[in-house]
This record gives structure tokens, C-alpha cells and sequence, in this order.
């Protein structure tokens, strides 16, 4: 049974969190996280748009106010996404949009968890908070399968054991409980189409 709707979109704020934190630190890797960053961040945003914001109004009417809300001020995070894609890593221009998207992306998250995930929690019972976590996980990963038909496919290096060693049951990896976390990246990799 898939997970709970509240906890995959809780997980992808955390992964999106760490992802920017990475992206906006000097290194040689910015690139790559940008756009790990990127692709992740607006598969995240039609899920939640398309796989769990039209769900939810339709399951709990009384959400649609909050809903318009957060619509409105994700209008400014996929800016900023845009405005992030088109600025050069070393450019002092960069630092302030990474500081702004920080901003911007914990705002998503707390009004995201306040105004809909907890209500939602609350409202609806656990077979139906799963029910739309699978709808969610199957958006995302086919947006994200798509992006990556014309680039990499994001490498997800920012994914925690755990995380990895759930993917590998998924994709019926023997042995993965003895692997590594380089390891299970190294199968996973190694499978992907």
C-alpha cells in the first residue's frame, strides 16, 4: 500500500530543502543541484497541484479557500525557479535569489502542512490519506521520468539510506539489506530504463 499522502509531500520539502541548501553552497556540484533542484521541485508542484490539490477539494470542500492561497504563493517559488535557472552560479545575483527561495520554499512548506496536510489529516480517514499518496508518488515520478527523457534523470545523491534501501525493495533488488548507501545508488543507477 503506498505511503501517506502528508508524509511523501513532508519527505519532498525536506529533499527540496537540502537540495537548495546544496545548490546555493560554493562548490563545483551547483549545477547538478540546480537542476536535481529544479526537476524535483516542479514534479513536486504538479503532484501537488494536479495529484493532491484536486483531490483534496474534491474530498474536502471546506480547503478550497487555503487552497487558492497556496496557489497564489507558488506563483513566486516557480519564479524564483525560472530566475534561479537563468542566473550563473558565481554571479553575486545568485546568493540573493538562493536566499530568497529559502524563504519562499519554507513558507510552501509551513502553509502547505498547516493549511492542508493537517486538516487533511484530520478529515479524512488513513486508507484514503494513502489512496492520494499513491495518486501524488505516481504524478511525480511520471513528471520526473519525463524531464528526464530530455536530460539526466536527477541523480538523488541527497537521499538517505533509508530512503535508497525503499527504492530498492520497490525495484526488487536482492541483497539491498547488506548494501551500502553507495551501493544501492549504484544498483539503482544501473537499473534505471
Amino acid at each position: 500500500m503506498p505511503s501517506s499522502v502528508v508524509r511523501m509531500v513532508t519527505r519532498d520539502h525536506e529533499r527540496l530543502d537540502r537540495l537548495l541548501r546544496r545548490m546555493c553552497a560554493t562548490g563545483p556540484s551547483r549545477d547538478r543541484w540546480r537542476a536535481e533542484f529544479s526537476s524535483l521541485l516542479m514534479a513536486h508542484r504538479l503532484a501537488e497541484r494536479e495529484g493532491l490539490l484536486s483531490s483534496v477539494l474534491t474530498e474536502v470542500p471546506t480547503l478550497e479557500a487555503p487552497v487558492r492561497d497556496l496557489a497564489a504563493r507558488d506563483a513566486m517559488l516557480e519564479q524564483l525557479v525560472t530566475d534561479l535557472q537563468g542566473t550563473d552560479v558565481d554571479r553575486p545575483e545568485f546568493t540573493a535569489l538562493c536566499d530568497r527561495a529559502t524563504q519562499v520554499l519554507a513558507e510552501h512548506a509551513g502553509h502547505m502542512a498547516r493549511v492542508v496536510l493537517a486538516p487533511l489529516e484530520q478529515l479524512l480517514p488513513r486508507r484514503e490519506i494513502r489512496r492520494l499518496g499513491g495518486e501524488y508518488e505516481q504524478r511525480r515520478e511520471q513528471e520526473l521520468r519525463r524531464v528526464s527523457d530530455h536530460e539526466p534523470p536527477p541523480r538523488r545523491l541527497d537521499l538517505s539510506r533509508a530512503e535508497l534501501y525503499e527504492m530498492a525493495r520497490r525495484a526488487g533488488i536482492e541483497g539491498r539489506s547488506s548494501m551500502s548507501r553507495a551501493e544501492l545508488i549504484d544498483e539503482l543507477r544501473r537499473r534505471q530504463p
